[in-house]
């Protein structure tokens, strides 16, 4: 899915990424996990090709298509309700798109909450509903749960284990990792370290 090979990255002359080389195969999902500041969305951003990285080559694998979240939650129509949104991302039949929305747990009048309106929570499970349906099949997440209390967490979690793909995902949270990913990365010092045990 993804081939990350020899990638350096700095700022201000400090190295933030250092000679990173690593690989994604299908259906893996990772915890990427750090201190603040060690580079984890940069590496995220390198990878979508958002920041240059000063050596190395990113690769993706044929017919890998690539969602990002970010922290901020950016990039949905604040004046489209849930329906609208994934109508707009490629399910353009209410009753399928309804059906569709109901897997990431907006059900009944739910859908027509307008995203100014909708919780951090509502939003994240929104915005991962119309990366999967944009056809995205390696997500990039970047603190996808920071802004969520527990009941919001648990929700966007259960949405989350309903995507069958690849995932990277920047976290801090160990009841998050234990829920969905399969192994966890460390960064440090400006390389990747696999952990043992979850």
């Amino acid at each position: 899915m993804l081939s990350v090979n020899s990638v350096s990255k700095s700022y201000n002359l400090k190295t933030i990424l250092q000679q990173v080389s690593f690989g994604l195969n299908p259906g893996e999902r990772v915890g990427l996990v750090g201190p603040n500041g060690c580079g984890k969305t940069t590496l995220l951003k390198t990878v979508m090709g958002e920041l240059p990285s000063l050596k190395g080559v990113v690769r993706l694998g044929a017919n890998v298509r690539v969602g990002y979240m970010d922290q901020e939650q950016t990039g949905l129509e604040p004046n489209l309700d849930a329906l609208e949104t994934i109508q707009d991302a490629g399910i353009a039949n209410e009753t399928s798109a309804r059906s569709y929305l109901s897997l990431f747990l907006f059900k009944g009048d739910d859908v027509f909450t307008k995203v100014h309106d909708m919780s951090y929570g509502e939003r994240a499970r929104l915005m991962l509903a119309r990366l999967v349906a944009q056809g995205c099949n390696l997500l990039l997440l970047d603190e996808p749960v920071n802004h969520l209390d527990i009941s919001s967490r648990s929700r966007f979690e259960e949405a989350l284990l309903q995507f069958k793909g690849t995932l990277l995902a920047v976290i801090h949270d160990r009841y998050f990792i234990r829920q969905v990913a399969t192994e966890i990365w460390e960064l440090k010092d400006g390389k990747i370290e696999v952990r043992e045990g979850l």
